[in-house]
Order: C-alpha cells, then structure tokens, then sequence
C-alpha cells in the first residue's frame, strides 16, 4: 500500500530483466498502477492501453461483446486483454499470439495474464501463426512492435492477404501504427492505397499524438 502511495509522487520500479526479442524491460509502479516498458516506449497499460481501447471503442463495445471468438498478433502483458474481459466483458474465446517469452513471463507475474479463463497464449512468431492456423475470427488486433520499431512484414501485401483468410465475413482488423516521421506516414499511406482493393479501411490520426490506427473491414 506504501509503495502505490509512492507511485503518485514518483514511478517505481518493480522488476527489470532483458529479452533478446525486446530488449531491457521494466515493470513499473505509476500512479497506482503498473506498467510495461521496452527501452523507447509503452509496451503494456499506459498510453498503449488507452490508445487500443479508442479503437476498440471505434468498432463498438456492443459489437465486440457479441462475437465469439477474438485474435490478438502482439499480446504483450495483455493490457487490451484487461479492456476486452473487465471494460467490455467479452466472455469468448480470446488467442493471444507473442514471440517474445520474456514478455509472456512478466505478463504472468506481474499483470495476471494466466488467470484470464478464457484465453489461450501461443508463443509464436506472427507470421506463422497466421499461415497455419485454421481459426476464424470475428475480431484481429495487429499491434506488433519490436521496441518502438514496426516489423516490415506488417506493410506487405501477403500477409494482410493471409489475415483476410481468418477474418469472418462482418469481421475487422484493428492496426494499430506509429507515424512519428514522413517515411512513417509515407508507408502507411501507400499500405492504405494498396489494401484499399481488398479492405474497407478507416483512419484514426494522431491518437495519443503519435499513433495512426487503420480498422480494415
């Protein structure tokens, strides 16, 4: 109880360990509440949280709470995790897909992503969950970042071809981006004139300053 009444004074930190996916990761106490953080950025609770969640609530809460089945490519420590099961109530099933092991750890010690009953973690590179998995989903949150860096992968044409295979026919995909820089915005522009072709696609700029969120339909 001391150390959450430190937390508004200043931020403490509750654990630290490096990841060769990740690197230095940090668990810290802040207002309250605890936060994940890679070297350069939120990577669970936070801004991140908040960011996800004003795209979720973009495709409609209502909507969300209805569907059966939910997938989430970069589940980090499970912050959307938390806003789907307590915020929504979603009482699906939820897979939660994260290369990085270190990452899964701490979301287990430290934030209570094992005792979210209904879902299922596979630690496993996105790319090839996507490829091999016979699932169909309602709902696909891409939220997949190396540090504050987005993978190349993400922005070519066969993998959100592949993750159009999984979606159900009224599904969407929530993506979220960062465009801090020309290059950023560039490339997201020529993702959205490309995929216009296969998707119904809706923008949401600067959402916490430096986020673009795509939904696909």
């Amino acid at each position: 109880m001391f150390r959450r009444i430190l937390s508004y004074i200043f931020p403490l930190s509750l654990h630290q360990r490096t990841s060769t996916v990740s690197g230095t990761l940090s668990v810290t106490l802040l207002n309250g509440k605890k936060l994940l953080n890679s070297p350069n950025t939120d990577y669970s609770y936070g801004r991140l949280q908040q960011v996800l969640r004003f795209g979720l609530e973009q495709i409609g809460f209502s909507a969300i709470k209805k569907q059966k089945k939910i997938l989430i490519l970069g589940i980090a420590a499970g912050s959307v995790v938390e806003t789907l099961v307590k915020e929504i109530a979603f009482d699906g099933e939820i897979h939660g897909v994260e290369i990085d092991p270190e990452v899964i750890a701490i979301g287990k010690q430290f934030f209570d992503l094992d005792k979210v009953k209904n879902l299922q973690l596979f630690i496993q590179d996105a790319q090839e969950y996507v490829k091999n998995t016979s699932e169909r989903y309602d709902s696909i949150i891409v939220d997949i970042f190396q540090d504050d860096q987005m993978p190349d992968f993400l922005f070519t044409p066969p993998f959100f071809s592949q993750l159009k295979t999984l979606l159900s026919p009224k599904g969407s995909i929530l993506f979220n981006t960062i465009t801090r820089t020309k290059t950023e915005k560039q490339r997201n522009q020529d993702f959205v004139q490309y995929f216009s072709k296969l998707y119904h696609i809706k923008r949401y700029p600067k959402v916490e300053e430096e986020n673009e969120l795509l939904i696909l339909m």
